[in-house]
């Protein structure tokens, strides 16, 4: 069974600078108001070397936009993407529903990331810091720990639900 791609905090295709990918004959840079610098200094870096495309995005308005310009592309074209952790899920995702593999996305994260936690008491997902080795579960309190495994399919890392030092678990509750 195939799972697409799903941009997590530790995923691949963050990068902390766009690298040049040899082989491709197209760079697109899609970038929101938070990423513009980083999109422009390797816009500069890449000048007269290979054909460039830029997107300016706002947010979740340009969906519709993001998904035609993403199609209208060929085959060889590396994307980059340079945002704050939303946009850039946003576009990620566009673009995987698109046809792109990791392979041919680079994204630069302005700003913190989000981390995402899947309870493995009540099964729903909650947000939680990105450094966080344990949480409790936004929906059913449960505390958990949190693995070192990411689910694509959850889309967040496994929580564990244990019984913290000092707590007894009451039997018929």
């Amino acid at each position: 069974m195939y799972n697409s791609p799903v941009l997590f905090d530790k995923s691949i295709t963050i990068v902390n600078q766009f690298t040049s990918r040899n082989g491709r004959r197209k760079f697109v840079i899609i970038s929101d108001q938070a990423g513009y610098e980083k999109a422009k200094v390797f816009t500069t870096e890449i000048a007269d070397t290979i054909a460039v495309e830029f997107l300016a995005i706002r947010g979740v308005e340009d969906s519709e936009r993001i998904k035609k310009f993403i199609l209208s592309q060929r085959m060889g074209t590396q994307f980059y993407i340079a945002a704050a952790w939303n946009n850039a899920v946003m576009v990620f995702k566009l673009g995987v529903e698109a046809g792109l593999s990791e392979d041919e996305i680079q994204v630069v994260i302005i700003g913190p990331k989000r981390r995402y936690v899947y309870c493995m008491k009540c099964f729903e997902v909650s947000g939680v810091e990105e450094k966080a080795e344990v949480t409790e579960c936004g929906q059913c309190k449960a505390s958990l720990e949190i693995g070192p495994f990411y689910s694509i399919v959850r889309e967040g890392y496994i929580g564990y639900p244990f019984i913290p030092a000092g707590k007894e678990e009451v039997v018929g509750s």
